[in-house]
């Protein structure tokens, strides 16, 4: 097509300037111009495309994550850090072989030019390679961990795994000795507790050394101890978890501090304190029990749920219920169900209410199937005794601490039981004939309204077995307690709620949520809530607007510092308000920490299939990257393939030849 376009190019300018005219030079010249533009013009509207190659250079990344936690400036390695990194981002030889990509780290990934250097109060080491990993868009490089390796929230990430493409090489920053320390690891304790009882604490300790420790685990409330125990680590003896009752006194939100007195000459004794906070609150409760007819169940109940002075418990049998007058009630405790029970669970179904349904061989498993509560059973006419076995797993609330290993069977009507493990949490599983098995004996529905199924009869027997181990009620009174505690509903009638833990971390996002309703106690998404937080003194510290959020308003507060506060919350042009009281901690965790983690940094390593360095090993870690021939760069080509029409210049020489051809004519005199 080109040659053709030439040829009619020339030919077209020799009929024009060069056929039966006189062969001049003048005329050779426009016969020349011509040619020349014609065929540009041709070749513009053919539009050959042109390929050529380029050949360029790939370099793998080389990605930095340097800790920019709280606690690298605790261990004072701040300058180590520093100096490490820029050592790495200003070496020639590895800005030759690699692009070199910086980022800092706290609870997330952060830019290089983050402003919160050595000060973010969380550390998420295994998030942050997580997120290193997917913006290197698992191209082959390699990511350099710099860190102490001690982290305080999120998953363990010494079990990360890098996606095969990428080497991960764990820098160790920090001092690596190990000291003798005793620390308080967790506090487990419910966010709330009726008032005038006793409520649990569940504290787990932990020892790193080799030597015999005493020490003793005091809880104060106000200044004033109200429970300790002396406690005996060694070697073989690192981990004990302290089982504490506290007395529910007076209503309020009630501060307490866990402490552990210090070990001689021990380094870090920031970790021996923790402190937690336990709303008290005084709330009467109406429960009401319905059975077919008399059972011992029903009377042990009764009197157990009334040893509480704030429950009263009314019995109904079913044949005598009227369906009256129910909207008080906070739980329905349903025993043995049948078809009898079908106009009444009708009544209760779309109240608050709690419902805690306890079968035996004579419940009418047919129907309880039918009303697809979540949990469902095929069972035959036929008793069987089963056993307790509790789930060390179960985490709806924190029970008090009972014995299920010398309680005598409950019992069930034959068959297996199956809850829905999305609705519902086993607390208690069921041990037939000496074999443990995964039927629920005891399961509590995770979400409201509140649900629970106890599926075996004649728990009287475990409050008599109780007895004659303890010579009191106190175990089983505990066990039915928290049971009731947690399934019972209050009925409310507000239309602004809000919801929050009692207690929050130093460094932590404080974050309220609330729920706005209509008139009609519709959901109301529409509506502008205000909040405001006030320090112990009274003082105004933020004042923010809540957002809409997966069906419920959110206030996100950061930077409060310890201490006591309240919050008025109000609904702009109505008279809705709420208050409330939540407090923050004096606890960083980036302080419980006095050395570096080299275990973790070496099993994170070991896991990768990698080698870790150290914060002095600098030169051997430069040296590993440059004789490593497996980050070599890559020669890449690329052939490009480009419209002729895409050359601009040619439009621009068409121009210029026309241009010259009629300036020519004119200096001529052809025109």
């Amino acid at each position: 097509m080109i040659t053709l376009a030439l040829l009619i190019a020339l030919g077209f300018s020799f009929f024009q300037n060069l056929y039966k005219n006189t062969k001049s030079s003048g005329n050779y010249t426009l016969f020349g111009l011509r040619s020349f533009s014609i065929f540009l013009i041709l070749l513009l509207l053919i539009n050959p495309k042109i390929t050529h190659t380029e050949r360029f250079q790939v370099k793998e990344k080389l990605v930095i994550l340097s800790d920019a936690s709280e606690s690298i400036k605790i261990l004072q390695k701040d300058s180590v850090l520093q100096n490490f990194q820029n050592k790495i981002l200003s070496s020639e030889k590895l800005n030759d072989k690699f692009e070199i990509i910086h980022y800092n780290f706290g609870r997330d990934l952060l830019t290089s030019d983050s402003t919160s250097y050595f000060s973010e109060g969380h550390t998420n080491i295994q998030q942050s390679l997580k997120q290193a990993e997917e913006l290197m868009n698992n191209n082959k490089g390699v990511l350099v961990l710099l860190s102490d390796g001690n982290q305080n929230t999120g998953r363990d990430f010494r079990y990360h795994k890098s996606s095969g493409t990428t080497e991960i090489l764990p820098i160790i920053v920090g001092d690596t000795s190990t000291f003798e320390d005793i620390a308080i690891q967790r506090i487990n304790v419910n966010r709330y507790a009726f008032l005038n009882n006793k409520f649990p604490v569940e504290v787990f300790l932990n020892y790193s050394g080799s030597n015999e420790r005493n020490t003793k685990l005091q809880i104060l409330n106000s200044g004033k101890v109200v429970f300790q125990e002396d406690l005996e680590f060694s070697e073989n003896n690192k981990s004990i978890i302290v089982n504490a009752e506290l007395e529910a006194k007076s209503i309020g939100l009630k501060d307490y501090i866990a402490r552990l007195s210090q070990l001689p000459d021990e380094k870090n004794v920031r970790n021996n304190t923790e402190n937690f906070s336990v709303e008290i609150v005084d709330e009467s409760s109406k429960i009401m029990i319905l059975s077919p007819g008399p059972h011992p169940d029903l009377g042990a109940l009764k009197t157990v749920i009334e040893s509480n002075s704030q429950r009263m418990v009314e019995i109904q049998y079913i044949r005598d219920f009227n369906n009256l007058e129910l909207t008080d009630i906070q739980l329905f405790v349903l025993h043995n169900v049948n078809r009898n029970f079908q106009r009444t669970i009708e009544s209760i179904s779309n109240l608050e209410a709690g419902k805690l349904f306890i079968t035996g061989p004579e419940t009418d498993w047919q129907f309880l199937n039918e009303l697809q509560l979540g949990f469902s059973k095929n069972s035959i006419d036929q008793p069987q005794d089963v056993f307790a076995v509790k789930n060390d797993n179960f985490a709806i609330y924190q029970p008090k601490h009972f014995d299920y290993e010398d309680l005598p069977p409950l019992q069930i009507a034959f068959g297996e039981t199956e809850v829905d493990a999305n609705r519902y949490a086993v607390q208690l599983y069921q041990k037939i004939q000496g074999v443990e098995t995964d039927s629920p004996l005891l399961a509590v529905s995770r979400v409201k309204p509140k649900i629970g199924l106890l599926t075996g009869e004649n728990i009287w027997r475990w409050r008599a077995a109780s007895f004659r181990k303890d010579k009191n009620f106190e175990q089983f009174n505990g066990f039915i307690s928290d049971l009731v505690q947690n399934l019972s509903a209050v009925k409310s009638n507000e239309r602004l709620i809000t919801e929050h833990p009692q207690s929050f971390l130093e460094n932590e996002l404080v974050e309220i949520s609330a729920a706005y309703y209509d008139e009609n106690y519709s959901f109301d998404s529409g509506a502008n809530l205000n909040i405001s937080i006030l320090d112990s003194l009274g003082n105004t510290v933020i004042n923010s607007s809540l957002v809409v959020r997966n069906l419920k308003y959110v206030a996100e507060i950061g930077n409060l510092a310890p201490g006591n506060y309240t919050y008025k919350l109000q609904a702009e042009n109505t008279n809705l308000r709420k208050t409330g009281a939540f407090n923050v901690l004096d606890y960083n965790a980036e302080e419980q920490q006095q050395a570096a983690n080299l275990a973790g940094m070496q099993f994170l390593a070991s896991n990768n299939n990698s080698i870790i360095f150290y914060e002095d090993q600098f030169k051997t870690f430069e040296d590993y990257l440059l004789k490593n021939d497996s980050h070599r760069p890559v020669l890449k080509s690329e052939q490009k393939t480009v419209p002729l029409i895409d050359w601009y210049y040619l439009l621009f020489l068409v121009v210029f030849a026309l241009a010259l051809e009629w300036f020519y004519r004119k200096y001529k005199g052809l025109i």
